[in-house]
Formats: structure tokens, sequence, C-alpha cells
């Protein structure tokens, strides 16, 4: 018996740290007392069975549970923050306690290392789902409609607004925009990848010229142009914009084909 109630409450704590954890993580508020509330959780647990509940009354006394764990863990004021929450650590306890019993009722009784293997499964898979989530948040909040204008082509892409690319062109004293090889393949269809690279680029190419970019591995030229207007969200107007082409994959970490000048946005 005495091997039962020491699993059951480190399962049932190992548990509860994980939840907090997880709800500190989505609600961005760091979890006080961790430790306190992860016993405090464990030690119900222990106590629940003497009652013998159904399963009814066993998800009702969660509640008041959570509520005492939400208000030591985490600010309690204002109550909409408070709600956010206690739904949200109410929702991943139900969330891992029923992977557990889902696992429990597909292969019966398991060891304690199991129960911690599928706990910590589930933890790091809502952990990137939430990651992710509010990166691509992040990403949208910082995106605009973007249409330039050039070589008597309009083309519109998605623009990612890079609060670090302040970078400003000394020839024409404008700031820098980023584009990557498909956007300027759409605005010069005729040059090609390796003229580019062999810096044997044509008159075609508006006020063509090589600007020098430092970066973590190094210092690197890249074309930059001319082109004849940027148009940001339909609204914000640059003529005469300078575009510069990337070969960085910026795109892929920031689901943009163009990256905006700071200046451009907040002035400088």
């Amino acid at each position: 018996m005495e091997i039962y109630i020491e699993q059951t409450f480190l399962i049932n704590f190992f548990q509860n740290a994980l939840i907090l954890h997880m709800t500190s993580f989505f609600i961005k508020e760091k979890a006080r007392f961790w430790f306190l509330t992860s016993s405090l959780g464990a030690v119900v647990a222990l106590i629940l069975p003497f009652f013998n509940l159904n399963g009814f009354f066993k998800i009702l006394i969660q509640i008041p549970l959570a509520t005492i764990l939400i208000c030591i863990s985490f600010s309690s004021k204002p109550i909409n923050k408070f709600l956010f929450s206690f739904f949200t650590f109410f929702i991943f306890t139900l969330l891992l306690g029923g992977g557990c019993f889902a696992l429990e009722q597909a292969i019966g009784d398991y060891p304690l290392f199991v129960v911690c293997l599928v706990s910590l499964s589930l933890f790091f898979v809502v952990k990137f789902v939430i990651f992710y989530h509010n990166r691509l948040q992040r990403i949208k909040s910082f995106t605009y409609k973007v249409v330039i204008k050039a070589n008597g082509k309009e083309i519109e892409e998605i623009g990612y607004l890079d609060s670090g690319n302040v970078l400003l062109d000394k020839i024409t004293n404008s700031p820098i925009v980023l584009i990557n090889y498909d956007v300027f393949k759409q605005i010069y269809q005729n040059i090609s990848l390796i003229s580019i690279l062999g810096k044997k680029y044509n008159e075609s190419i508006n006020c063509a010229h090589y600007i020098k970019i430092n970066s973590v591995g190094g210092a690197n030229n890249i074309l930059a142009f001319v082109a004849d207007e940027l148009i940001i969200n339909g609204a914000q107007s640059f003529k005469n914009p300078t575009l510069a082409l990337s070969f960085s994959g910026f795109e892929k970490s920031f689901k943009a084909n163009v990256l905006l000048n700071s200046q451009m946005i907040f002035g400088g």
C-alpha cells in the first residue's frame, strides 16, 4: 500500500507540475509556489479514492481545487484574467488526465515511467502547438499587403515588417526593402540567376548597383535597384523605393517574400 501511495503522489505531483507549466506558458505568467500547488493537488488525488466518488463528482470537485491552485499560482485580478487562467488550467488538466486515461483503457495498468512518458509527450506536443500558434500570431501582426510597381509590372506580395531592417542605401539615400528571387523574377523575367550571381546584369535594371551588407556570416554585396512605387496596405505610398535582392531565405522564417524597412512604418 505504501508503494501505491507513493507512486500515486509522485504521478499526480508530476502531472500537476506539467499542467502549471503549460498554463504558465500559455497565459504568459510565471507560476508562483508551483511545488506547493503541485503537492496540494497530489494530496487531494490521494484522498479522493477513499470517498468512492463516481466520475461526475470527481470532475466536479476539480473546480474548487483548480480555483484554489490558480489563486495560489497566478494573479487573480482582474476577473477576466482569472477566468482565462482558470479555464486554461482546467482544459490542460482534462487533456493530460484524458490522455493517460485513454492509454489505460487501451492497454490496462502500466508502470510509473509510462505515465511520466505519456504526460511528457502530451506536454511537449501542447507546448509546441502553443509556441507555433504564438509565432504565427506575432508574424501576422507585422504582416502587410505590399504592391510593387517596377519595370511596367504591378506585383502584389505579402511584406513583413522587420524591426531589425534599418538598412539605408547611400546612393539613393532611401530605406532598403529586401525582396527574394521570386519577387525579382516577376519584375525582371529576362534576367537570369547566373547573370545576377556573376554580377553581369544589363541596363534594363533601373539604377542597378550593389550594396555591401554586414551580417553574422560576414559581408555580402547584394544587388539593389530602384522601383517606381511601393504601396503598403493600400495607404502608404513610397515613390522610387530602393529594393535589394536577398538570398538569405528570410521568407521561410517570416512567411513573406518582402522584408519591409522599419523606417517606412515608424519613420526615422
